[in-house]
């Protein structure tokens, strides 16, 4: 997210005037845009776009005319066919291993993209629950998930980074500027019911999906949560682009992940 501040002074110290000015941003470059994915229940999803003009209000285009090829490090390479339907690249063959490192390498317009990643180990979370919350302080009152998991911190230098995404039924629930992720810093061991902010009705089937991230992808979603919700204000954080996993000046993430999967049903509790 980009923002940019025009500051006009306009000042008549000893006639009266006006004056016009037109203030025209420069379009700049375009960018390269990567969105890459493989989890270990699947084969890699790959989106390919190109940021637009400053003040456009057009999506970015996507790209069908790449060349994009997943290897691993066992000498297996896949080339990615494109979706037409979803517009996005997919791996006809190769699946995610855990501890497996995977190279995605995009060729478009006479230059080379790449990105290196692991797919790290997830230490799953064991159980979810959704309570009935009563109102109190800023939070309202509803059912919300809480989470009960047994994860080390990382005093041994064990660092390990998640990202959560919760469904109602089959409806997700993260809003596209709520990014739901976590490290093991401040981790004692056990989590005890922490409420992750998803909200449910009576009835429904709360789903949890957990996903281990490197560092790297950590760092991302990170940067990219502080710039989501920088809305301008005098103690925002000062606007800056997020870190790029991917090299040559490509934007981009590629997220290799072991994925975990969590469900219950929405029990109607008396209030």
């Amino acid at each position: 997210m980009k923002h940019i501040l025009f500051y006009s002074i306009l000042a008549c110290l000893f006639a009266s005037c006006e004056k016009k000015i037109d203030i025209d941003p420069s379009n700049g470059q375009h960018v390269v845009i990567i969105q890459a994915y493989l989890y270990n229940d699947s084969t890699a999803k790959v989106i390919i776009a190109k940021s637009t003009n400053f003040l456009s209000s057009t999506k970015p285009p996507r790209i069908s005319n790449a060349t994009v090829v997943l290897a691993d490090n066992h000498g297996h390479t896949d080339t990615l066919m494109y979706n037409t339907v979803l517009q996005r690249y997919e791996s006809p063959a190769i699946k995610g291993v855990v501890n497996d490192i995977y190279t995605l390498t995009v060729a478009l317009e006479g230059q080379i993209y790449s990105s290196t990643s692991i797919l790290p180990y997830l230490n799953a979370p064991d159980s979810i629950k959704v309570p009935y919350r009563q109102a109190s302080g800023f939070n309202s009152e509803g059912y919300f998930m809480n989470l009960y998991a047994n994860i080390p911190n990382n005093s041994n230098g064990n660092d390990l980074y998640f990202l959560f995404k919760g469904y109602a039924n089959d409806s997700l629930l993260n809003a596209a500027d709520q990014i739901v992720y976590a490290d093991n810093s401040a981790i004692t061991g056990q989590i005890n019911g922490l409420d992750l902010g998803f909200e449910y009705q009576p009835g429904q089937l709360a789903k949890l999906y957990t996903y281990s991230l490197t560092k790297d992808a950590y760092k991302f979603y990170d940067a990219a949560s502080i710039q989501l919700s920088n809305d301008g204000g005098f103690f925002s954080t000062p606007p800056a682009n997020v870190p790029s996993m991917f090299s040559n000046g490509a934007v981009g993430l590629f997220q290799c992940s072991n994925l975990s999967e969590l469900t219950t049903h929405v029990v109607a509790i008396p209030h």
